[in-house]
Order: structure tokens, then sequence, then C-alpha cells
């Protein structure tokens, strides 16, 4: 008897993983983790990822200790320095602390001071997102963007956004909770916002580095963002120009090769040196409103979309608790089939709203259309994509024809997971305009939820 066919035959009442989706972390997990690796031959695929998420909280579980046991490290070396009088020909409490831990940790003095400051801050007025590092809630990297987009604001803006952040964090990717962040921010505090971005580019700067591969990075650091679009487009520009007279490089490389002519004083042919000389054009930052603002929340979710979200929830758990593990994927992909066909009269007349005709002919939306469905979700809907919703395939989440070009059935997909959602095992369907849900091979499901309707 082949393993696959033992494995098969495996009583589902030994599942080893069974209903441990969040199993908290901390030493009664490590036991669980532990073991061999051998032991994972006989988990299902959808065991195999829970097992994975397991580890991956159990790994912010021993962050936050990590990070707890250097803020008490700090406190103590800042206590006695208090206490006493400061010699300053020694490194400051902050200063020594960050080389001990340095030396201990045996990495760079920058990592070191990174560490200690996400220590302190966890520690203290960040303390929510501490606990939820601790609970595996988040993962050390949203902790550091939650604290860095905290940084430098006015405590009543700071408390906003790790409440903000900790409402939806651990369904982002770092990229989307930055994102959203940034927003949050630029609304709320909009001087304080303009004043740091202002900081970061005083502090602009070549840096060099070596890479695994054996080659070495250049990179500008921290310019204005008006700078920076502005090379780039440029350096885009003539790639593009080079493309069209039969350069047969890559576009990515003609980009690289161009700016490294440039850097090194390299002769450029006439029209290319010609485009770099013309004066750029630069829109000018806009003008940070000096005058307090008033928190805002962010706008509230529309209630059928909330609704629907949890009925959702609710009803592909409770498949997943009575079918056996072998059988959820395809169980999990009928139920959502079904919850999409039970609502594709109310979905049709909400999308309809008073038209003859439920969306329009042919395959190309109309443009007033495709802004609509791009205001709807700014970035592709698969959920930890960040790609811009513009430069992503406006997909008919069910083919045209049958399928219409409607906003019911129109989402932003870049082309990665355009394709991704035709490969076999995966689902796409958009349940309710904007509401989307995606099933994977193993029976997992995601719900992308739209950025307003």
């Amino acid at each position: 008897m082949s393993d696959s066919d033992q494995r098969e035959r495996k009583p589902e009442s030994k599942r080893e993983w069974e209903d441990r989706e969040w199993f908290p972390p901390g030493p009664q997990l490590a036991v669980c983790l532990s073991g061999g690796k051998e032991r994972l031959a006989d988990l299902t695929d959808d065991e195999l990822l829970q097992v994975a998420a397991a580890a991956r909280r159990q790994t912010s579980w021993a962050q936050a200790r990590e990070l707890a046991a250097l803020a008490e490290l700090s406190r103590r070396r800042t206590d006695a320095e208090d206490d006493g009088d400061p010699d300053y020909r020694i490194l400051s409490a902050h200063e020594s602390v960050t080389e001990e831990v340095a030396a201990a940790l045996t990495v760079t003095g920058n990592t070191a001071a990174t560490l200690v400051h996400l220590a302190g801050r966890l520690a203290g007025p960040l303390a929510a997102t501490g606990s939820a590092l601790e609970t595996g809630r988040i993962d050390l990297a949203k902790a550091r963007v939650i604290c860095d987009a905290a940084d430098n604001m006015p405590d009543e803006v700071a408390e906003h956004l790790e409440a903000a952040a900790l409402e939806k964090a651990s369904d982002q990717t770092t990229g989307q909770l930055r994102r959203r962040l940034k927003r949050i921010a630029n609304r709320l505090a909009p001087a304080a916002a303009e004043e740091r971005k202002r900081e970061a580019v005083r502090n602009r700067r070549l840096e060099l580095w070596n890479t695994p591969s054996g080659t070495t990075d250049l990179a500008l650091c921290d310019l204005a963002p008006e700078d920076a679009h502005a090379i780039y487009n440029k350096i885009t520009a003539a790639a593009h120009g080079m493309k069209q007279d039969g350069d047969t490089r890559p576009l990515p490389q003609l980009r690289a090769d161009l700016a490294t002519l440039l850097l090194s004083g390299t002769e450029l042919p006439t029209a290319i040196r010609t485009l770099f000389t013309q004066p750029g054009v630069h829109p000018s930052p806009a003008a940070a409103d000096p005058k307090p603002t008033a928190i805002v929340a962010e706008p509230a979710e529309h209630p059928v979309v909330r609704d629907l979200a949890a009925m959702v929830e609710q009803r592909l758990a409770h498949v997943r608790a009575r079918v056996p593990r072998r059988a959820l994927p395809a169980a999990i992909a009928a139920a959502v089939q079904r919850i999409h066909d039970q609502l594709a009269d109310a979905r049709d007349a909400v999308c309809q709203a008073g038209d003859e005709v439920h969306g329009r002919p042919g395959y190309r939306p109309s443009a007033a259309m495709r802004r609509e469905v791009l205001a709807r979700h700014t970035i592709c809907v698969y959920p930890s994509c960040n790609r811009d919703a513009h430069r992503c395939d406006l997909d008919h989440t069910i083919p045209w024809r049958p399928g219409t070009t409607c906003r019911c059935n129109l989402a932003p997909l870049c082309r990665r997971h355009h394709r991704l959602k035709q490969t076999p095992g995966w689902t796409l369907h958009q349940i309710w305009p904007g509401l989307m849900l995606w099933t994977t091979p193993s029976g997992n499901w995601h719900i992308v939820r739209p950025d307003r309707l």
C-alpha cells in the first residue's frame, strides 16, 4: 500500500490539528509544534497550512517575549542613569543598552537600535500592539508598521492610529496596513504627517550594499516623492524610446543601464541626452494645514456588506465543522456556489436599480463604470496583493458570455492573480457588488470587502 493510500485511509478522528486554527501561542503550542518533519506527512493540505499559521503565531509570541525582555533591560539602565549624575563623556543609557543588545543578539547596531526602540514603544504607549503581537494576532513586521506610523504623531492621533490598525491588521499584509495608516494619518494630522516627511527628506542619502548573489545594490533613499517620480518617469520615457528604436533589452534592464550611464558620466545618445536635459515638472507638495484636526472615524462599512460577510463566515465555518477534512475543498467550493446562486436575484435587483438593462452590451465597460469599480477597490482584489487597481486588469468575475459587463461582475485583478483565478482548485465569486469570495485548493476561503460602495 502506498503512503498516499495510508494517509487517505487514516481515521479522521485521529487528525492531530483538528479545530486548532486559533490554538493560542505559548508553551503548549510549542509542544504541539515539536517533533520531526516526518510527522507532517500524514496531514492534509489544510492541516499543513494550520501548522504553518500556528508556527507563525508561536514566532510572534517568542518575539514579543524578546522585546519585553529588552524593554525591561532598557528601563533598568535608564532608571539607573536617572538616579545618578550622567557623565557626558560616556555613552548614554540608551546608547549603552543598544550596544549591549547588539553584542548579545549578534546583530548590527542599527538593528539593535530598532529593536530597543520598538521594545520601548510596545511596552509603553503602544501596549495594545505589544499584546496583539504576544497573542499572535499580528507578526513583528506589522508591529513595526504600526510603530512607524505612530512615531512623532500627537498622542491622540497615535492612539487612534493604533486602534484603527489593530481593527484590521490580522487580515492585511504589511503593505495594505501601511497604506491604510498613511491615509488615516494624513487625514487626522496633516501638519504632523507633512513635517515627518520633510524631516525624512532632510535625511536623504545614497546607500550601497552587497547582495547574496554577488551583485551590489545602489539606492537613493528618502527623496521627496515628486523628485523620485520625476526621475523614474524620465528614465522610463528614455527606455521606452530606446525600445521603439529597436533595443531588445527588457525595460527594467534599460532603466538600470540608463541610470548607470547617467551616474557614471558616460556620454548618452543625442536624443536621450536631450530628453534628460529638458526641465522637469515637479508638482508642488500640498500645503499642510496648520490647524489641529479633529478625530474623524473612517467611513462605516455598509451594513449589507458587513452582514453578508458575517453570514458567509458562519455558513462556511459550519461546513468546515461537519465535513471530513479530505472532502473539505469540494464542500467549501460547493457551499460558496450555493451562496452565490441564492443571492443572484437580490444582487441583480440592487445592481440594476431600476435600469432597463442589467449591465451594458459588449465586453468593455464604460468609462463611468470603470471609474466606479476602481473607486470601489483601489487595489487588486486578491487578499494579499497591494498592486494599484489602475495597473490591474478589469476582470469579469464570471467570464464574459455568460458573464455580463456590469459593476456586479467586474473587479481589478493584477495579471498574476488573474491567472491564479483560472488555476484548477481556485475559485473567485462576487457574491454582492464588490464583495469578493476566494476559495483555495486546500479548502480555505478569503473574503475581500470593498473600500467603499
